[in-house]
């Protein structure tokens, strides 16, 4: 082949080459375009109002997105742009697949900008934008809306004067509101006329006087010879351009200069209180008077010269007074915390406010206030009363009832207490006593419970059941510290734990006696004493109270078979009837320490035993009534006792003391 062949052939060879490349070339491109058509998506941007639109502004903030002219395209499915345009807040757009093909947006103009000022510059200016009070101030600032405004300045010694304008989009706006002086006339008389006149110390002329002023505040001076000078201050304002005024001038008047002992007092002219330092009109009679409380009041009359000056001097004595102080009980008296003695007094006090304090050990402190007077003796008196008989006199609660310790009044009669020789299933220990009671006397209408009893101790829940495995010792304590809530004299003597003696005249909380408990589970109103607590019939009524029933077959060796009272243990007091005058659980439930030593011996003592509180000694402590253990009909008599002296599971106890 021929070097021109090949050079033929090779050209061709280069065309197809070029031909096939632009095809491909071609290829790609067409895939690109057609591709970028399917992902991306376009929007067209409309901004509003018409000036904002002349020049907007976009930025992609976020988003995979650009502008082609007004208009948006975005690559996935999310982008925020930022619109803007000149003196308009800028608008942030977020775009979604949600969001149409053309997107509206109006931007919000900025604000002008106004500072307001007046010529000359005064403080307190009343500022009114389209006459809408706006500020009181030197200056006014404010942003303003596109419009047409008027803003107005007013000062009460000024005219108000207003300036108009136009405010524009993002405009900044200074205007300067000059303000005139007020012109006015103050017009000045007196009585008499001819009386000289200043103002702000300068002198004008004489009444009467016409003077033209300008809007201000102006001192005025008064003065004629041999009158008393009157100075006042006069105001040309907007509101009152042309003051009047019209004096009366006095004659000239004299002076007094006051000194008192003690200070502290009220000093008076003719009634009428006046300072250390008083003018008064001359000429005439006065009466100076000076008092003060505890103090004899002095007073002096004088007459005084037109110009004179006068010193006074007033020195004050005590005021003293007579106090005659009594009680219904002798007690100690403090005056105002001082110890004075004990009742009764007679003291001689200032006429002062006294406070009285009376205090005897055991009773509630009484404080009285009294003001002696010289004139006669006074007389204080203070009933004594014990916190407890205060508190019921004043209708307040004990401090019992606040437990819930509910009491009832015994009011007694003369019994036999213990039991005959011929009662059913007597026991030798039932001794028989002749009773007499010369005091009435309240008890607890429920056993105490553990609440109750926690209180006392600090320990344990809130349970309503009764409290039991507690010594007789700490029964008592219990009501000593009941006692002392209330603000009784306790009942027992305590040392180091232990009860080592009583106190008969106290009306304190203490442990109900045996004769008492007797009493009221036997005799307490009705005719005549009986066997149990519900009667003489030996058989239980259903539900009569909490005993060994059928529910405790197995557990011990005595139960009561046909009984079923509902508790297998101890009873939520108050859960059985009441019997004798609202008393619950004294045939049942736990038994009760009473306050009595338990005897088995018989006393040598014959006739009635009165107000009985059992032998005297030491030893076990009778326990009277049945139980949730009980499970013998013949131990639920009344009359059964027992001597015990150490806590147990179903014994317990309620509370008494007497009333007077």
């Amino acid at each position: 082949m021929s070097s021109i062949d090949d050079a033929i052939a090779k050209g061709k060879k280069r065309r197809k080459g070029v031909a096939i490349a632009s095809l491909i070339g071609l290829a790609v491109v067409l895939i690109i375009y057609f591709s970028w058509l399917f992902l991306t998506k376009g929007y067209a941007f409309v901004v509003s109002p018409e000036r904002a639109a002349k020049a907007p502004q976009f930025a992609v903030t976020s988003g995979s997105a650009m502008f082609i002219g007004n208009k948006l395209y975005v690559f996935g499915s999310h982008a925020e742009v930022l619109v803007s345009a000149p003196k308009y807040k800028d608008a942030s757009v977020v775009i979604d697949d949600n969001s149409p093909s053309t997107i509206s947006v109006t931007l919000t103009p900025l604000p002008a900008k106004l500072v307001a000022l007046t010529s000359p510059s005064l403080s307190e200016i009343t500022w009114r934008l389209n006459r809408e009070k706006v500020s009181v101030s030197r200056t006014y600032s404010a942003e303003l809306s596109e419009g047409s405004y008027t803003i107005s300045a007013s000062h009460p010694y000024y005219q108000t004067a207003e300036v108009q304008f136009d405010a524009d989009i993002a405009q900044e706006i200074e205007k300067l509101v000059p303000i005139t002086p007020m012109d006015g006339v103050i017009s000045i008389n007196s009585t008499p006329s001819g009386a000289n006149v200043s103002l702000d110390g300068n002198d004008i002329g004489v009444t009467p006087l016409n003077i033209d002023m300008q809007g201000g505040k102006y001192d005025v001076l008064v003065s004629k010879d041999g009158l008393e000078p009157l100075e006042d201050t006069i105001e040309v304002t907007n509101q009152r351009p042309n003051p009047t005024r019209n004096y009366n001038l006095q004659s000239l008047q004299a002076q007094i200069s006051v000194i008192t002992k003690p200070q502290g007092g009220v000093l008076t002219v003719n009634n009428k209180p006046v300072d250390s330092n008083a003018r008064v009109d001359a000429n005439v009679p006065h009466v100076v008077k000076y008092e003060k409380t505890g103090f004899i009041a002095q007073s002096q009359r004088l007459t005084l010269a037109p110009g004179e000056n006068k010193a006074l001097t007033f020195d004050l004595e005590k005021e003293i007074g007579e106090v005659n102080i009594s009680a219904s009980l002798a007690a100690n008296v403090s005056i105002n915390g001082v110890p004075k003695g004990q009742t009764p007094l007679k003291l001689n006090l200032q006429a002062l406010p006294s406070t009285i304090t009376f205090e005897r050990q055991g009773y509630r402190t009484v404080t009285k206030t009294v003001t002696a007077s010289a004139k006669g003796p006074t007389k204080v008196h203070a009933e004594i009363l014990t916190e407890f008989d205060a508190r019921r006199r004043e209708g307040k609660p004990l401090f019992a009832n606040t437990l819930g310790i509910q009491l009832a009044l015994v009011t007694p009669k003369s019994f036999t207490m213990g039991s005959p020789a011929n009662e059913k299933d007597r026991q030798r220990d039932e001794t028989q006593r002749d009773i007499s009671f010369t005091r009435k006397f309240w008890v607890s209408k429920h056993e105490i419970t553990q609440a109750q009893f926690a209180a006392f101790t600090g320990k344990g829940g809130g349970s309503a059941l009764p409290v039991t495995n507690v010594s007789w010792n700490d029964a008592a304590a219990f009501t000593n510290w009941l006692s002392e809530k209330e603000g009784l004299t306790p009942f027992y003597s305590i040392q180091n734990g232990r009860i080592v003696g009583i106190d008969k005249t106290s009306k304190g909380y203490r442990l109900p006696t045996e004769a008492e408990w007797e009493f009221v589970a036997k005799l307490n109103r009705r005719a005549s004493p009986t066997i149990f607590i519900w009667g003489n019939q030996y058989r239980l009524r259903e539900k009569q109270g909490n005993f060994a029933d059928a529910s405790l077959s197995g557990k011990q060796t005595f139960v009561l078979k046909d009984y079923d009272d509902g508790f297998a243990d101890k009873a939520p007091v108050g859960s059985f009837k009441a019997e004798r005058g609202g008393f619950y659980d004294l045939d049942g439930n736990v038994r009760e320490w009473v306050h009595d030593v338990y005897s088995v011996t018989p006393s040598n003592q014959s006739g009635t035993y009165a107000d009985y509180l059992g032998p005297v000694g030491q030893g076990k402590h009778v326990v009277k009534g049945a139980s949730y253990q009980t499970g013998r009909l013949k131990n639920i008599r009344a009359s059964v006792r027992s001597g015990e002296s150490s806590p147990a599971e179903d014994i317990g106890f309620r509370i008494a003391r007497y009333e007077n």
